[in-house]
C-alpha cells in the first residue's frame, strides 16, 4: 500500500499540478526540512510512470540516492540508479540519479518527460545546470526548503514558477515538527571578517574558532543538552577535528563527518549517532542538506553565515519527530540566530531572491541576560527563567474587543502559579502571544527531556 499523504502534502501535489496546467514548465515547490518533499515527489512520480512517462530524478550525495531509492520502494515504482558503484538499468522508465555521476554520462540514456530537482537551490550550478540544459524538452520540479541560492540570488533563471508549501512553525503548532529551544552565545566576532563569494571567508572563520569557543560549546552542551545526540556545524574539516577532539577530552563519544569519508564510513558514522554509540558528530558541510536522522536533538552552530539557506539547513536538521523527542536544541555560538531568526518564523520566498536587509532594521531575535535562550523580539517574559524584559508603556492589551489591564507583575506571578495548560492558555491570551507558545511553556515547565538510543 503507498503510504498517505498529509493534507498539506496533497495540498502541494495539487498545487504543482495546477502549475503545470496554467502552463508552467518549471515550477518550484517550498517545503521545510521534515514536511516531506521525498514523499511528495515519490508521489508524482508514481502517477507519471504510471501514464508512461520517464522520469529522472536528480540528487547530489549517495545518501540521498539511498533515501529516494527507498522512498520509490514504499510506492512501489520500480527504478534504476545512476551513480558510482551501480548498475545502469536503463530498461526502467524511473532513474534515481546522482547529479555528478549523470553529467559525466550524458547521452547514455533516454530523455525524460519529468526531471525531479531535490535541494533545489543548487539548480543554478555549473553541474546541474548541465544536466538541466541537457534536456530542453522535459518539465522540471524543483523541490527545496530555501528557495534561494546561498548568496541570497533567486531562482529565477532556473524555475518559472514558485509554490508555497506550510511555514515551519504551522508544523510546529500541528505537531509535525519538533519545537526547538534556542540558546545564543555569540562568541565568534565577525565584524572584521572578509566577504568572499557572499559568505564570510573560510580562513577567518577558520582562525575565529579558537579553543576557547570550542570550550564554551562543550560547557554549554553539558549544561544544556549533556549527552544527547549532536550535530557541531563546523567552518573546516581542521576544525571540526578540533571540535571533536574538544568533546571527547570532555568524556563523550564524538567523531567527524565531511566530504572526505567514503559513504560506506558516512553511513557507519550516522548508524552510530543513530543508536548510541556516538554523542555527537563535527560535520564540515556534508549534513548540512538531505540527512535524515530524526534521533539527533541537538544542533551546535559553530559557522557563522551570511546565507539564510544554510542557516536554516542547518537548524533543520534537528526538527524531525522522534519518540525520543520532547524538544529540538539549537546551540548558537555563531550569533546566526540574530543574524536570520529562528526557525519557526514566517518567510517570504521570491524566485527573484532576497532583498537586502535595510541598515537599522530590528535584529530578528534577542538573548535573554540570565539565561542566554534566544527567543523572538515580541517575547515579554523569558519562558526559560521567567526574566522579565524591560517594555514601555506596555501594560494594555486588548482582549476580545475589551482592554484590560494585565501588568507586567501580574504575568510574572501568573507564570510562576501556572501549572495546567489552561493556565498558560489564558496568558498567553492576555499578552497577545502565538497559540504554539501555551504549548511549549507548558511543555518547558512540565517535562524533562528524554532519550532513547532505539531508533
Amino acid at each position: 500500500m503507498s503510504p498517505t499523504l498529509r493534507d498539506y502534502q496533497q495540498t502541494a501535489v495539487d498545487a504543482i499540478r495546477a502549475s503545470i496546467r496554467a502552463g508552467a514548465r518549471r515550477p518550484l515547490l517550498v517545503a521545510p526540512t521534515g514536511a516531506g518533499k521525498t514523499v511528495i515527489f515519490s508521489h508524482i512520480t508514481a502517477g507519471a510512470i504510471e501514464r508512461g512517462n520517464r522520469v529522472t530524478i536528480l540528487v547530489h550525495r549517495q545518501e540521498l540516492v539511498d533515501q529516494t531509492s527507498r522512498a520509490l520502494q514504499a510506492y512501489g515504482v520500480p527504478h534504476g540508479l545512476i551513480a558510482g558503484g551501480r548498475t545502469d538499468n536503463r530498461a526502467q522508465l524511473c532513474q534515481v540519479a546522482s547529479v555528478q555521476t549523470l553529467a559525466r554520462r550524458l547521452g547514455r540514456f533516454e530523455a525524460p518527460n519529468l526531471l525531479i530537482i531535490d535541494e533545489a537551490h543548487h539548480a543554478a550550478a555549473g553541474t546541474w545546470r548541465r544536466v538541466v540544459d541537457a534536456y530542453p524538452d522535459a518539465r522540471v520540479l524543483g523541490v527545496t526548503a530555501t528557495p534561494e541560492r546561498l548568496d541570497g540570488k533567486g531562482l529565477a533563471d532556473v524555475f518559472d514558477d514558485l509554490i508555497h508549501g506550510p511555514q515551519v512553525g504551522e508544523l510546529i503548532d500541528r505537531g509535525f515538527l519538533a519545537r526547538p529551544k534556542y540558546w545564543s552565545k555569540p562568541l565568534i566576532d565577525t565584524k572584521a571578517m572578509r566577504v568572499s563569494m557572499g559568505d564570510f571567508a573560510i580562513g577567518d572563520l577558520e582562525a575565529a574558532l579558537t579553543s576557547a569557543v570550542m570550550g564554551d560549546a562543550v560547557t554549554e552542551y553539558r549544561q544544556k543538552s549533556d549527552g544527547l545526540p549532536a550535530i557541531a556545524f563546523c567552518p573546516t574539516i581542521a576544525k571540526a577535528r578540533a571540535v571533536s577532539d574538544a568533546f571527547r577530552a570532555a568524556g563523550y563519544a564524538w567523531d567527524v563527518i565531511d566530504g572526505t569519508l567514503t559513504p560506506a564510513d558516512r553511513r557507519e558514522l550516522v548508524a552510530k549517532l543513530g543508536d548510541g554509540r556516538l554523542n555527537g558528530l563535527s560535520a564540515c558541510e556534508i549534513v548540512s542538506e538531505g540527512f535524515d536522522l530524526p534521533v539527533v536533538t541537538t544542533a551546535i552552530l559553530l559557522r557563522p553565515t551570511k546565507s539564510l539557506a544554510l542557516h536554516l539547513q542547518q537548524v533543520g536538521r534537528v526538527l524531525r519527530l522522534h519518540p525520543s523527542k520532547t524538544h529540538a536544541i539549537i546551540l548558537d555560538h555563531a550569533g546566526n540566530l540574530h543574524r536570520h531568526g529562528l526557525a519557526e518564523d514566517d518567510r517570504e520566498w521570491s524566485l527573484e531572491g532576497r532583498p537586502k536587509a535595510k541598515k537599522g532594521a530590528p535584529a530578528p531575535t534577542k538573548t535573554c541576560p540570565e539565561c542566554f535562550c534566544c527567543l523572538s523580539p515580541a517575547v515579554r517574559i523569558c519562558p526559560e527563567c521567567d526574566h522579565e524584559f524591560e517594555v514601555k508603556d506596555a501594560k494594555l492589551r486588548e482582549v476580545a474587543g475589551n482592554l484590560v489591564e494585565f501588568s507586567r507583575e501580574e504575568v510574572k506571578l501568573a507564570l510562576k502559579k501556572a501549572r495546567t495548560l489552561a493556565d498558560f492558555q489564558e496568558i498567553g491570551k492576555q499578552m497577545g502571544y502565538k497559540p504554539g507558545w501555551a504549548h511549549y511553556r507548558f511543555t518547558a515547565r512540565n517535562t524533562r527531556p528524554t532519550y532513547s538510543y532505539k531508533i
